[in-house]
């Protein structure tokens, strides 16, 4: 299959671009700056919040992994994040059904649900936390989550093209997962906190990039998140 991957010199869009190259597959590795990407793909750089530089960079290919995003709520003002985000990720879903794309995975969060970027201390309603959780935004990061779910649904309904939203908890290497795991036994309070507000899950990028392989060889039809 030929599949561009979006945010691909971030860690997981990198990480998930080398997993579909070791499977055979095609990979147009994309993003905004140059940077480390997978060998064997090729990089194509732009900004994706341009329609016309979407339209170009996925016309062709049977699939989209859409990884690109600014990861955190970092401007205090909440406004970069939300406009950067919204709008590339509506620009990619807009082209990958002008493209008649089989299937797009994305990224979602866990963060859509509103715990983990909030000011204050916030609590799920219940727990374990499963999908039909209430999403409850506390901030830009969690807000665009939200937004592009909805986003997703609406072009599955104007589309034949399938859209997987995942909502990935803390994703990192193995090396970073143990340095964080460290930090946490050894009574970090911020990383306690940190840890206590995602619920301590946590994702090797592999078992990501082994997940979104799977879902763009799938049958899913529709939307759908998980």
């Amino acid at each position: 299959m030929k599949i561009v991957v979006t945010g691909a010199t971030g860690l997981l869009g990198k990480a998930t671009a080398t997993f579909l190259v070791s499977e055979g597959h095609e990979v147009i590795s994309v993003d905004r700056k140059e940077g480390d990407f997978a060998a064997g793909s090729k990089l194509v750089v732009g900004d994706l919040t341009d329609l016309d530089f979407a339209d170009k960079v996925v016309a062709g290919s049977d699939a989209v992994i859409h990884m690109a995003g600014i990861p955190s709520p970092r401007d205090e003002r909440q406004y970069n994040v939300y406009k950067n985000n919204v709008n590339s990720t509506f620009a990619i879903f807009s082209a990958a059904a002008n493209a008649k794309c089989r299937v797009v995975a994305y990224a979602s969060s866990c963060s859509a649900y509103g715990q983990a970027w909030s000011d204050e201390w916030s609590s799920p309603l219940y727990a374990p936390m499963t999908e039909p959780h209430p999403l409850m935004c506390t901030e830009s990061y969690s807000l665009c989550k939200e937004a592009n779910e909805q986003a997703a649904l609406m072009w599955s309904k104007r589309s034949d093209t399938t859209f997987v939203g995942f909502r990935f908890p803390y994703t990192n290497n193995m090396a970073d997962l143990e340095e964080f795991a460290i930090k946490f036994n050894h009574h970090d309070a911020e990383a306690a906190k940190t840890a206590a507000k995602i619920g301590w899950a946590y994702l090797d990028a592999r078992d990501a990039a082994a997940a979104l392989e799977l879902t763009v060889r799938s049958n899913l039809k529709g939307a759908q998140v998980f």
